[in-house]
């Protein structure tokens, strides 16, 4: 502390003291020469009135300085930083980085690259995961998938943040090309909350949609314990029955009330626009009144032109239900979950994999919400602090269709986070 000190009071004396060079503190650090880069740099801030060099308003470029007298000159110009231009400023970077280390034993913080950089929070996961699950021919289909997300976060404004996901899945040994799944602000306006951009999408308990990324749009809340929310978005989907993706706007209303502290009712809506897909509406339930307990459940029916096609002209529906012990906790090592849970989906209920409920992987041929019956059961353990295991068994069967009608499914993975 003592060495700081008397090296933050010789950068102070070098700036200040007419017509004196530095009396640098021995230090490990080469002199700069007078040729180097920094030197037209900080002559450039100096004809600029950024810094004014020592106290007779001399820079002294004609001879070698120390590290520590080049620093301490970075610092002023790091101090009046306001009164430079954007190439000055971009110069004055370069200054802070190559100086850094001087510095930082001067005591000096880089405040203003500090600031900018506090305003963004960046947190990720990992995910190894192998999965199983049976086809329409009768055989297994494995897949062995490492997957990445970086989350960015920042204050826009005031009530204004940014929300980003980059997103990048391949099979093990494969390169991956990463996405921008997510890219929305949020706010407020007034007693109003709003989300625009690209963004995630949950409707009720998850049956109509569980979406994490790549919806497009505007979404508008208001209330407390009963919460109204109203959107429309643009998405891309695909469905088991074409080859090409249709680039659809979607509508879409959500009703979450809070009866008393265990109990949440929802009521949900998801439309598009031709009601060519989804023309679809859900009520679902969440129970935690029994201690380490969750209950949730959902019904819904859809009345869309796939959905009729596919039950020769009647709508087609879906429920589920689960319950699950517990859940681990990523901040605790050795939490623990387990769940069991029931599905029913009629063929066209989910046309376009708008829902994955809970992660299983879906073919080309079936949603993991539409056309299967069957019991699902569920573990998840905090393996290490941030480090969780989870393994799922699907025990299904098709409803409508030819072919081999088992579809069981399993899968495990090891996610952490950053």
């Amino acid at each position: 502390m003592k060495r700081k000190t008397a090296m933050a009071l010789a950068a102070v004396f070098a700036m200040s003291v007419a017509g004196t060079a530095l009396a640098a503190p021995a230090n490990p650090f080469v002199d700069v020469p007078a040729n180097h880069w920094a030197y037209g740099t900080v002559s450039r801030l100096a004809q600029a009135g950024v810094i004014s060099g020592y106290g007779d308003g001399t820079y002294r470029g004609d001879r070698t300085m120390t590290r520590y007298e080049m620093a301490a000159i970075v610092a002023r110009a790091m101090a009046n930083s306001d009164k430079a231009d954007a190439e000055l400023q971009r110069e004055i970077d370069a200054l802070q980085s190559e100086f850094s280390a001087e510095l930082y034993n001067l005591g000096v913080r880089v405040d203003n690259l500090e600031s900018k950089m506090s305003n963004i929070k960046f947190t990720g996961e990992v995910r190894s995961r192998y999965d199983s699950q049976d086809t329409a021919r009768g055989d297994t289909d494995d897949n062995t998938t490492t997957r990445l997300r970086l989350y960015m976060e920042a204050p826009v404004a005031d009530n204004v943040t940014f929300h980003g996901r980059y997103e990048a899945e391949e099979k093990w040994g494969k390169g991956a090309e990463s996405k921008l799944d997510q890219a929305y602000i949020t706010g407020n306006l007034g007693s109003v909350e709003y989300s625009f951009g690209r963004q995630p999408l949950w409707l009720g308990q998850g049956l109509l949609a569980d979406v994490t990324g790549n919806n497009d749009g505007l979404f508008l809340s208001a209330g407390n314990d009963v919460k109204v929310t109203a959107g429309a978005f643009k998405r891309d989907i695909e469905t088991y029955d074409e080859e090409e993706s249709d680039n659809l706007n979607f509508y879409t209303a959500n009703i979450d009330a809070r009866l008393g502290k265990n109990v949440d009712l929802t009521l949900s809506y998801l439309k598009d626009k031709d009601a060519e897909y989804y023309k679809t509406w859900s009520a679902g339930l969440n129970y935690t009144g029994i201690k380490n307990f969750t209950i949730s459940g959902e019904y819904g029916v859809n009345d869309s032109d796939e959905a009729n096609l596919w039950q020769n002209g009647d709508d087609a529906k879906a429920w589920f239900a689960k319950i699950q012990y517990k859940g681990a906790d990523r901040d605790r090592a050795g939490s623990y979950g387990i769940w069991a849970g029931y599905r029913d989906a009629e063929r066209g209920f989910d046309a376009a994999e708008m829902t994955a409920l809970d992660g299983g992987r879906l073919t080309t041929d079936w949603a993991y919400a539409d056309n299967v019956k069957g019991a699902e059961f569920g573990f998840d353990y905090t393996v290490f602090k941030n480090g969780v295991f989870t393994a799922q068994y699907g025990d299904f069967e098709l409803k409508q269709g030819t072919g081999d009608k088992d579809r069981k499914n399993f899968f495990a993975s090891l996610e952490y986070f950053f």
